[in-house]
């Protein structure tokens, strides 16, 4: 019998919105994320879990004033429409879990301030980026999210992939933009390498990328 990893200190990334939840967990994906309800100071916590780093859980939230049981999503002729409800009616959502206590050694951890920082790439550009993305797609999986953020006055744009099955050969691969992404999305040719933003996802022929907006700086890496 294998040795049981002890659970390390959960990481609370936050999102810009709820609009920016909705996407997170429900565009592109074969099957939407479970989204989490966690009571906080701020306020209601809708978090999803991506991934693990290192041991320690990785969730996306964004604050709400309103609960629910489900996370609507639907994106239509590039309208984007995100709701909490009791009764979907959206073709696309996930149900919330409402998490009404914690256990003691996990709280506590919460609000921790990590000083570790992740292992960093820096590539070329948003065409090189966008191929990390897209990689797991040969296999049959949804892409990567690329999340983009504002540090000082700069915009950059990362996706978070492992190299191989262990969590701690993980590595955010990152570029700088030139401003502000132009859409939600990514429109990405495998074929040509042509690329442009968009807020519609109806076109065929190419592979769509979400893009996420952070609140804040990504708190897990330098820059």
């Amino acid at each position: 019998m294998g040795v049981q990893k002890r659970l390390g200190s959960p990481i609370f990334v936050e999102l810009l919105d709820l609009q920016e939840l909705g996407r997170l967990c429900c565009a592109l994906e074969r099957v939407p994320m479970l989204v989490f309800s966690f009571p906080s100071s701020e306020g209601l916590r809708l978090a999803v879990h991506v991934y693990t780093y290192f041991g320690s859980p990785v969730f996306y939230y964004a604050l709400s004033n309103k609960s629910g049981h489900f996370l609507e999503y639907r994106n239509s002729a590039g309208l984007e429409e995100v709701r909490i409800s009791n009764t979907p009616s959206f073709i696309t959502y996930t149900p919330i879990v409402s998490v009404q206590k914690l256990s003691k050694s996990f709280e506590s951890k919460i609000e921790e301030k990590r000083t570790t920082k992740m292992s960093s790439m820096q590539v070329a550009d948003v065409l090189s980026l966008a191929k990390v993305a897209a990689y797991r797609m040969l296999f049959e999986e949804s892409p990567l999210p690329i999340f983009t953020y504002r540090a000082d006055e700069d915009w950059f744009a990362g996706v978070f992939t492992r190299i191989d099955d262990f969590d701690e050969a993980s590595i955010f691969f990152y570029c700088k933009l030139e401003k502000e992404p132009a859409g939600r999305f990514i429109r990405y040719s495998t074929t040509s390498s042509e690329l442009s933003y968009t807020d519609r996802l109806e076109e065929h022929g190419y592979v769509y990328l979400k893009i996420i907006k952070l609140k804040a700086p990504y708190p897990l890496v330098s820059p």
